[in-house]
């Protein structure tokens, strides 16, 4: 049998006082004594009652509410970033929807109305792919937002993210400097900003180290992460004609290596890896790896700070927020044998 949900008039009766007293002291009113407000939220609490969020918006324009919509909640660095993004945004008042595209770019504009059809004050959001279109879409529903991790091509907006060109150098610098001349690169999808990036900073280092272009066997991101569904990214790792690997993301660094250990193939003996997003700086129980990202607070905290900005100020100028990023060092490259 369905029990009739409990409203603020159940409550009013049940403590004697008007509705209108008890809506006030369920939003904590200070200007209500507190032994007054004490009782009725005990009341309310007895009776099971549980506050009309959507009627409350309509009051008030306000729901509280802040959307997250991120391409894979399988991987762990969204992971680790939304609990970052959840601890601020309760700091300041906010709860968090998530909502998740599963790699599916269609899903993307959908998505973006479900959040808006909740009312939400703000929308972090993650690019899959290169899609302007997702963010003319927010910017026509007037509706607060940052990206976070990837830029869009020919949109100057809101945005915290990792200088990637710089991680790119990073990582090839420090390779070459090592002595390597033979490089695998496994890339990234090939519309992220991320890959796009990473990729040119890579490319610089080597040219800046004398490397030839015929050292280096690129792997287009569609094929790394077939392979990884798979389970057969052995089979882009050999022939073994190089000394160095250098991976999108650590997800695909982890199997990589044991992959290699499988074929007695080791790191860095054999073979030297440097990564991306340095997942252990969250997950300190993951095997150590080479890995490169923010020097400090990272992109979830400055996402949230630019949506709070935002909200509070909708006539900012675009803020864009680029970290600067560090090598963890962490024994995955030596110089080639």
């Amino acid at each position: 049998m369905n029990v009739p949900r409990k409203t603020l008039k159940d409550v009013a009766e049940a403590c004697h006082y008007t509705v209108n007293t008890v809506s006030r002291a369920l939003r904590d009113d200070p200007r209500l004594p507190e032994e007054t407000r004490a009782k009725i939220r005990e009341t309310a609490i007895g009776l099971g009652y549980i506050r009309n969020s959507l009627a409350s918006t309509l009051r008030s324009g306000k729901s509280g509410n802040v959307a997250v919509i991120v391409n894979d909640i399988h991987n762990l660095h969204f992971c680790n970033m939304l609990s970052i993004m959840d601890a601020e945004l309760r700091r300041a008042g906010y709860n968090m929807m998530v909502l998740c595209m599963q790699l599916d770019e269609k899903l993307g504009e959908q998505l973006i109305h479900s959040a808006i059809s909740q009312s939400v004050e703000g929308i972090l959001y993650f690019p899959y792919h290169n899609n302007p279109g997702h963010i003319e879409y927010m910017e026509n529903n007037h509706v607060p937002f940052v990206l976070l991790d990837r830029w869009i091509e020919g949109k100057t907006t809101d945005c915290a993210r990792c200088d990637d060109v710089q991680g790119g150098y990073l990582a090839g610098s420090h390779l070459a400097q090592l002595g390597h001349q033979r490089y695998l690169f496994l890339s990234g999808v090939n519309q992220s900003s991320s890959q796009i990036d990473r990729l040119e900073g890579f490319r610089r280092a080597m040219r800046d180290h004398d490397i030839p272009e015929n050292g280096i066997r690129v792997v287009p991101g569609e094929t790394v992460e077939a392979a990884l569904e798979e389970g057969r990214l052995g089979d882009l790792l050999f022939p073994l004609d190089y000394t160095a690997i250098v991976s999108f993301r650590d997800e695909v660094s982890y199997p990589v290596m044991l992959a290699l250990n499988e074929k007695h193939v080791s790191v860095p003996r054999d073979v030297s890896i440097v990564s991306f997003d340095h997942l252990r700086g969250e997950i300190p129980y993951l095997p150590r790896l080479t890995s490169i990202y923010a020097d400090g607070d990272n992109v979830a905290v400055h996402g949230v700070r630019l949506l709070l900005n935002r909200i509070a100020d909708p006539s900012l100028p675009p803020q864009v927020t680029v970290l600067p990023v560090k090598l963890y060092d962490e024994g995955t490259t030596a110089a080639p044998q």
